[in-house]
């Protein structure tokens, strides 16, 4: 995965020059009857900005070619895209990512993309900023919540979580939630960073990279702690084996009373709230508190491929993107939640019987993804050591400081 990672960052420096070069175009092109390509890795999402894209060709003439990808696949297939100087026009970003396609120049400038600034979160626009240009025109954002099953929790008599549970309530409800001789978990416990270990490191003051991201934080005592917290609920038996929670999402074992608690993110909203028994028998709390209360929060954004030959066209679908009136749409639809001030509601209202308040009032406590230069490969190498802790075959202190030295020499370079 290391050596995948850095030889897709030196790739994208060699062909930085190409697309400099190739991709230049006057302001001034005619962008009637031009035809856009639009990378996107979500299917949910797709048949919603599918008719806005009609509307949109309505008004200025380019049509929009979406480009769907599974998310597995996306990032292998834009870097060969990229490598190969054919990149869609416009494609989806997220911040874990973005620092290396800015520095290694893959992504247009797009100050010159107009919308009304003062309603997006400066927290996301600051993630795909760089020197005071922006390169990133956010579209949504994701935070995570508490999904539970009222039908275990009401067959085990344990009342509904809330904004009151402490990390010694969640313990102590997920081990009475636990039934052996049934197959039941009281928690979903991937081996995953968002909305999983992150969480759980940011909720007990630690930091998975140092403040100017220099330097792994895995050897910091508080996010070793929070690590081993997140990892305690299997080892003491109330939290998914690493082959159940593997092999099966942890969506589906909400969904088939195999798993009374789980910590996703937003994004899961239709998925869960789609289905005839989710839309009856799960709702979302507020993540349990530890020193304090933290979800991590990740926005996508919308970028411009340097190389384009179409970037007015390109900017124009952003723009257009970007208004009220199309972030509302997105939002009525319930798919994402969109990043535009004052068309959360709409989101919310999209299925009004359940806590969907509470993923919009956790952008106040939210902690935006890592972006650091390599920190996106120094995230991807966590999972190898986190997969032995899971599996008991090292202690989490081992794990975490075999992470730190690996990260440590990813982010030195």
């Amino acid at each position: 995965m290391k050596k995948r990672v850095m030889s897709f960052i030196l790739l994208l420096s060699l062909v930085a020059m190409g697309a400099c070069s190739s991709g230049e175009t006057s302001k001034q092109e005619n962008v009637k009857d031009t035809t856009i390509r639009y990378g996107l890795w979500d299917k949910a999402q797709a048949p919603v900005y599918e008719e806005l894209a009609k509307k949109f060709e309505k008004e200025s003439g380019i049509k929009v070619e979406f480009e769907i990808t599974p998310w597995a696949q996306y990032w292998t297939k834009l870097e060969t895209a990229v490598t190969g100087q054919n990149a869609p026009d416009v494609f989806w970003m997220n911040i874990p990512r973005i620092t290396d396609y800015i520095d290694n120049g893959v992504v247009e400038p797009l100050s010159d993309v107009s919308f009304d600034k003062e309603k997006i979160p400066v927290q996301y626009l600051d993630a795909y900023s760089r020197e005071g240009e922006l390169y990133g025109v956010p579209k949504d954002f994701d935070s995570s919540a508490l999904w539970y099953n009222k039908k275990l929790f009401d067959e085990a008599g344990v009342a509904y979580p809330d904004e009151t549970w402490t990390w010694d309530t969640w313990k102590a409800a997920a081990k009475k939630l636990t039934n052996a001789d049934k197959g039941v978990y009281g928690m979903a416990v991937p081996p995953s960073w968002q909305g999983g270990y992150y969480e759980m490191i940011y909720e007990n003051e630690g930091n998975p990279f140092s403040d100017d991201g220099k330097k792994s934080g895995f050897d910091n005592p508080a996010t070793i702690e929070g690590l081993d917290f997140w990892y305690s609920f299997v080892r003491e038996g109330s939290g998914t084996p690493i082959e159940l929670i593997t092999n099966t999402n942890q969506s589906e074992l909400l969904l088939s009373d195999k798993v009374a608690m789980g910590i996703d993110g937003s994004w899961s909203v239709p998925v869960i709230f789609g289905d005839e028994y989710g839309k009856k028998g799960i709702d979302v709390a507020p993540i349990p508190k530890g020193k304090k209360r933290v979800t991590t929060s990740n926005s996508l954004a919308n970028v411009v491929y340097k190389g384009s030959k179409n970037k007015e066209a390109a900017k124009k679908w952003i723009a257009y993107l970007t208004t009220e009136e199309s972030m509302k749409y997105v939002a009525e639809s319930g798919v994402t939640i969109p990043v535009y001030d004052g068309s959360q509601d709409a989101w919310v209202q999209s299925y009004p019987d359940k806590n969907l308040q509470v993923f919009v009032d956790a952008r106040e406590y939210a902690v935006p993804l890592p972006n650091y230069k390599n920190s996106a490969a120094a995230i991807a190498i966590e999972q190898d050591e986190v997969n032995k802790i899971w599996t008991g075959e090292i202690d989490t202190k081992t794990g975490a400081e075999a992470i730190a030295k690996k990260a440590n020499e990813l982010l030195a370079q």
